[in-house]
């Protein structure tokens, strides 16, 4: 939790408002222990000077005092945007009907402790709320995070979506469509491609987290499935003069798959292959058949699907967190293109549900490979 005075000790500061100063005295020497620094005021008012200035982790205020009370007291430190953030512990000798702890849970106290105060039980409450506090601000950024990068994601596709709206509207009848104008189409094209495949991840992540995720399967040709994603990327790779290069054998037996699903699969490889990769790189789709034993699945038989670019490559370390919803590596913090973290996390349910895996190496600096298996269909 950020505040100026948290930014000058390493423990929380915790700012004690009581009128006697003897109460003070005791919580003080009581917690002396505990690796908490301590605030102290005597009234309300220099409870909301010294909250304001200070910034504390915790405020732990009585109830019972003169003039400002303690109710008062956290009614204000709720309306000022500085001081609203910080959790608050009611602490009173009196005031124990219900009545009393629900006003002070409205007003927006945090916890409610009786007096004589059990030190122990003080501490973990305050470690319990800064850990709250903590995770409260995590998510926040999280969120903050994901949005912009949510926003980032639906944006550059419109960009290039309305510059052909706008080449459209210039166009005068009867004119020849030039080579150019093509590109720029196939660009719109694969834009509206992610569009509704970063929506597709939405959806599926929801399907998924509700255990209702959809598969409509049949036999495929997957060198067929791989030449179109291919001739959607067409374009965006010779941009960034990028080789696109697939060794998928015709004679390849059918996949027993959701060809559209299985498509986005691809879809999501090759983009971020693409994101990954410098300009001069390569990217290439490898195919064979893996029979016996895949990971978890112990008969049958299925294709392993391969997918290799000579982009920047992940750390062993960060491995793991590719297949995780909103995780991004250092690899993806340290370029221009971010994305939403779903993309991969998305790849895993849809071949997982198919009953394949998938796994990814990295020789950091030199190529990444994606792994993927689907099952074969069954002959006839």
């Amino acid at each position: 939790m950020k505040s100026n005075g948290s930014a000058k000790s390493k423990y929380p500061v915790v700012l004690i408002v009581d009128d006697i100063e003897d109460n003070l005295d005791l919580i003080e020497f009581s917690l002396k222990r505990k690796p908490v620094t301590l605030l102290r005021a005597t009234s309300g008012k220099k409870c909301l000077a010294i909250a304001k200035e200070k910034t504390p982790d915790i405020i732990v205020l009585d109830i019972q005092m003169p003039g400002m009370d303690g109710f008062e007291t956290l009614q204000q430190l709720k309306m000022n945007p500085i001081t609203s953030p910080i959790p608050v512990i009611m602490l009173t000798a009196q005031h124990k009907e219900p009545d009393s702890i629900e006003k002070g849970f409205t007003l927006g106290a945090d916890e409610y402790l009786t007096k004589p105060i059990e030190v122990e039980e003080l501490f973990v409450r305050i470690r319990m709320l800064i850990r709250m506090q903590q995770l409260k601000e995590e998510l926040d950024k999280t969120k903050t995070d994901f949005m912009a990068m949510l926003i980032h994601d639906l944006r550059s596709p419109l960009i290039s979506i309305k510059s052909v709206v706008d080449l459209l509207k210039e166009f005068e009848p009867g004119k020849v469509i030039q080579k150019d104008h093509v590109d720029m189409f196939t660009s719109a094209d694969v834009s509206l491609d992610q569009m509704l495949t970063l929506i597709n991840n939405f959806l599926d992540l929801s399907k998924y987290n509700a255990e209702s995720i959809t598969l409509y399967r049949e036999s495929v040709p997957l060198h067929m499935l791989i030449e179109n994603v291919m001739k959607k990327f067409e374009f965006q790779f010779k941009q960034k003069q990028i080789a696109l290069e697939q060794a998928v054998g015709r004679d390849l037996p059918e996949a027993y798959i959701d060809a559209q699903k299985t498509q986005q699969v691809f879809l999501n490889l090759l983009e971020n292959a693409l994101k990954f990769t410098e300009h001069g790189g390569k990217v290439r789709i490898d195919a064979k058949v893996q029979n016996g034993k895949n990971g978890d699945i112990t008969h049958g038989t299925f294709i392993q699907v391969s997918i290799t670019d000579t982009g920047i490559g992940i750390n062993d370390d960060e491995i793991n967190k590719l297949f995780q919803p909103y995780q991004q590596t250092a690899s993806a913090l340290s370029i221009s293109e971010k994305g939403t973290g779903l993309g991969l996390s998305i790849c895993k349910i849809i071949i997982e549900a198919q009953g394949g895996t998938i796994h990814a190496t990295s020789d950091p600096g030199k190529q990444t490979t994606f792994y993927f298996t689907v099952p074969v269909a069954q002959q006839n």
